[in-house]
């Protein structure tokens, strides 16, 4: 049976992902999918785990984190785990201890699904394991790195698992020449999950309480494809809003200006308000447009600026 089209739901361990079928094919039954997440065991496991980076980011060989280094993790206070749908392994993550400025933590430098399996939940699966395990080993905080501006992953961070950003690295890792990055400078910002910490979630439903905020971005609505016009970085509100495209990746294919436009423009905005005290804290749609939510919250110490 096609899986191209489902809607997922989540259960207990093992991890269980219930898939109706699209009306568009069948309007009787679902597949019930057990995915089970875990830590990886064994070099073909790991040789495996290769195999998922390639598929998840266009990866070349010389990009993919090969199976020696994995292992060395594991094996030294890292974390690896697998997601696998009937023993194939369709997802990992890969994160190991960071330490700075006297707070320890747990670094998640890797999270991929092979494409077949993105949008269908099995990213959320990881996390929370990643999560579960991460707080069994007395971490609470646990950082990664992501592009601000790509919305599939602003969304699944900042509005489906709750982290906050507030530091921004230009070009961080320089040239890339996987699928998403090549040509594409690699700004990130710093994902912080504070999975204990419960500051963050009150912050976050205080905010959506305030009625007014204020646009740093100037876009031009009137055409099909929204279109960034300039920025605003002097704004001193309880409530900034920041919008991004809808789709860079597909933006960038298709008018590679206009992108790095939007590149250049968000990457000063966030910028200027992170180094004014603000934290990104909830990702909200405004007519159908993704905007983060700004603000200053009393979150702890930054240790990533």
């Amino acid at each position: 049976m096609s899986r191209s089209k489902y809607s997922s739901i989540i259960f207990d361990e093992p991890f269980m992902w219930a898939a109706h079928k699209s009306d568009a094919y069948s309007t009787t039954g679902f597949e019930v999918v057990v995915i089970i997440v875990r830590e990886l065991e064994g070099p073909t496991e790991f040789i495996e785990a290769e195999r998922v980076q390639k598929q998840a980011w266009g990866m070349s060989d010389l990009m993919v984190t090969p199976k020696e280094i994995m292992i060395a993790i594991r094996d030294n206070g890292g974390l690896v785990l697998g997601a696998f749908d009937e023993g194939k392994l369709i997802g990992f993550a890969l994160s190991f201890p960071g330490y700075r400025k006297g707070k320890l933590f747990m670094y998640s430098h890797q999270t991929g699904v092979a494409k077949e399996y993105q949008s269908k939940g099995v990213g959320y699966l990881l996390k929370q394991k990643q999560k579960e395990i991460s707080t069994t080993r007395g971490f609470d905080l646990i950082a990664w790195t992501y592009d601000p501006i790509i919305s599939r992953n602003a969304h699944f961070n900042v509005a489906k698992l709750g982290v906050v950003t507030r530091t921004y690295k230009a070009n961080y890792y320089g040239p890339m020449d996987d699928s998403i990055n090549a040509g594409w400078e690699t700004d990130r910002v710093v994902a912080e999950w504070w999975i204990k910490d419960k500051a963050v979630e009150e912050a976050r439903r205080s905010l959506r309480l305030v009625g007014d905020s204020h646009q740093a971005i100037q876009v031009d609505t009137a055409n099909t494809h929204t279109r960034i016009l300039g920025y605003n970085i002097d704004l001193n509100a309880r409530k900034v809003l920041v919008e991004i495209p809808r789709d860079i990746v597909e933006l960038k294919a298709r008018n590679p200006e206009e992108a790095l436009k939007w590149r250049l423009f968000t990457r000063e905005v966030f910028k200027a308000y992170f180094a004014a005290g603000y934290t990104a804290v909830d990702l909200v749609y405004i007519d159908g447009r993704p905007n983060y939510v700004l603000s200053r919250v009393a979150i702890p110490q930054n240790v990533f600026t």
